[in-house]
């Protein structure tokens, strides 16, 4: 009896364990930045006011910013949505040749920092000194000035290469299971192809298409890293870059925390509208027939325009970037120009063994995505075996409530955490950059590992109870062995978040503690082409995880 209690303890207390741990890492900070929002320092004594919401609806400034912020959004969502739908029914409904190493190939981008993309294509089209005007001029002899990718129109184009992987994602899974009964049915009374499309395939993707367009949305309106690199300093204001100018001295961490819990009260109540119009509505597209999904021969034009499609987004999105990237880091001076007799490894030399800041952030970086992947892991784990075998009321609120920080920006997670751990040893150390780091991309790792879970049948567990096996012997040796790619694919997949990580970071980490990406904006300052070199290893580094990813044969679309 009393090793009966002890399993049952343990099986329901560990589980329990990483859940409430994953609520203390949303819930903590959130109600920090809630309390710094609402008080006003008058002389040494703070107040409780509302001030700093009102000043939210009164500043210009502020509403430029949200107004920039929703048209970087909508934006970004509107191409991706495009773009990713495109690409997930071109390889999972089309024989265009290729196409399963286009399945692959497609998730590169996920896997890049897009700070990283918009360096590069800044050394593509900055006006009249990028590679692509230097390049034509030099045939034609004029000066082209080009695209500005300083706006509003450059920062889209850029989060929707990197964030179309996204869509791509929710989108290619559904389709690859869709029941071809329910095109043909609609073929057969005369439906045309496209009418086809728009009445029964896309209404059928709609909770993937909704999911999608939530999530790279919020994510593309509150990402700082692009707007950052694009934008910033042109005077255009975004809501992270605005967030940052107001935690930078002199700072005003009130306003900054009323626009923080601004933000995420909007997301939450996106989400909360996404999920109830969800389930309102029938999405079955599994049928109890066996089948095989519908792979449309396309030939002449239209087998043209799909290959066209693939092979302009992956060289919009990686080839060029890292052409550019490459050239400007073997170039000693930096002019628009690459003459290959001067190439030089001179900027990977000081990067790699001459600066001490970019040796120390890359040893912060490697420390942080380690440690922080294992943690992560850890926890993601004990909260998919709570939501996938345990027996609580409340599974779908809790589920709801981990999956949070997917929708909050990094700059607005990183600024409660600053102000969760201003007046604490925490302040300023690796340790709250590990935390925050946890804390905003641990539902990555929970939703990998919870789709394995859910594929295997609990009848393993229960038939390796009822022969006399522990819990924790269960655990050893049926479930984790079955898990193991899934854990291992979730490890990979949060060592090269972290490692490309910004957002999260640029409010938390001082002298001793710069990342990868927090040197890389240092170095900007100085030298083009030490950021560039900076850049590639941060490539190769991200290049390693998405291959040993592949290579544990999880799919990315789980």
């Amino acid at each position: 009896m009393r090793d009966t209690k002890r399993r049952l303890t343990l099986q329901v207390a560990l589980p329990l364990v990483g859940v409430i741990i994953g609520v203390l890492l949303i819930v903590g900070p959130f109600i920090a930045g809630l309390a710094r929002s609402l008080m006003l320092w008058v002389g040494e004594d703070p107040q409780f006011s509302l001030a700093n919401f009102a000043w939210l609806f009164t500043d210009r400034r502020i509403h430029q910013a949200a107004l920039n912020s929703l048209i970087c959004g909508f934006g970004a969502m509107s191409l991706s949505l495009m773009l990713g739908t495109s690409l997930a029914w071109i390889v999972s409904r089309t024989d265009v040749p290729g196409r399963e190493l286009f399945k692959t190939l497609n998730l590169i981008p996920f896997f890049f920092s897009p700070y990283v993309g918009a360096i590069g294509w800044i050394f593509l089209v900055a006006p009249y000194s990028g590679l692509m005007q230097t390049s034509i001029g030099s045939f034609t002899g004029e000066s082209i000035e080009g695209p500005n990718i300083y706006s509003l129109a450059g920062v889209i184009w850029i989060l929707s290469l990197f964030y179309t992987p996204y869509v791509y994602l929710f989108v290619i899974s559904p389709l690859q299971r869709m029941d071809a009964a329910f095109e043909d049915a609609a073929r057969v009374h005369g439906a045309s192809f496209w009418t086809t499309i728009r009445l029964i395939t896309l209404p059928l993707l709609q909770p993937g298409l909704l999911s999608a367009a939530l999530i790279v949305f919020v994510t593309s309106a509150g990402l700082f890293d692009v707007p950052l690199a694009l934008t910033a300093t042109k005077g255009i204001r975004t809501m992270p870059t605005e967030v940052f100018a107001l935690v930078r001295y002199p700072s005003d961490l009130g306003r900054a925390a009323a626009f923080g819990i601004l933000v995420t009260v909007i997301t939450i109540a996106l989400t909360l509208w996404q999920r109830a119009h969800l389930s309102k509505r029938r999405y079955e597209i599994v049928s109890g027939k066996g089948y095989k999904p519908r792979v449309t021969e396309i030939r002449g034009a239209a087998r043209v325009l799909a290959l066209t499609v693939e092979i302009v987004f992956l060289t919009t999105s990686v080839v060029l970037p890292v052409l550019a990237l490459i050239l400007v880091a073997l170039s000693p001076l930096w002019t628009g120009r690459s003459n290959p007799s001067n190439a030089t490894l001179a900027n990977f030399s000081y990067v790699l063994f001459d600066y001490s800041l970019t040796r120390q952030a890359i040893l912060n970086s490697l420390f942080l995505a380690v440690t922080g992947a294992t943690l992560g892991v850890t926890i993601s784990g004990l909260q998919s075996y709570y939501l996938q075998r345990g027996r609580g009321r409340f599974k779908g609120l809790v589920d709801a409530l981990l999956a949070l920080p997917l929708g909050i920006p990094g700059i607005v997670l990183s600024l409660f955490f600053l102000i969760f751990a201003i007046r604490t040893p925490l302040y300023g150390t690796l340790a709250i950059l590990l935390i925050a780091y946890v804390a905003r991309f641990f539902p990555f790792a929970t939703r990998t590992i919870s789709a394995m879970l859910s594929a295997i049948h609990p009848e393993l567990e229960e038939s390796a109870r009822a022969n006399g096996a522990s819990w924790t012997q269960t655990m050893r040796h049926i479930l984790l062995p079955l898990l193991r790619p899934a854990l291992i694919a979730a490890w990979i997949m949060l060592f090269i978040i972290f490692i490309r990580e910004l957002g999260a970071s640029i409010l938390l980490y001082a002298s001793g503690t710069e990342t990868i990406s927090i040197a890389m904006l240092l170095l900007s300052e100085n030298s083009v082409g030490y950021v560039a070199a900076l850049a590639l290893i941060q490539l190769v580094l991200l290049l390693g995880g998405f291959t040993l990813f592949r290579l544990t044969k999880v799919s990315a679309i789980q």
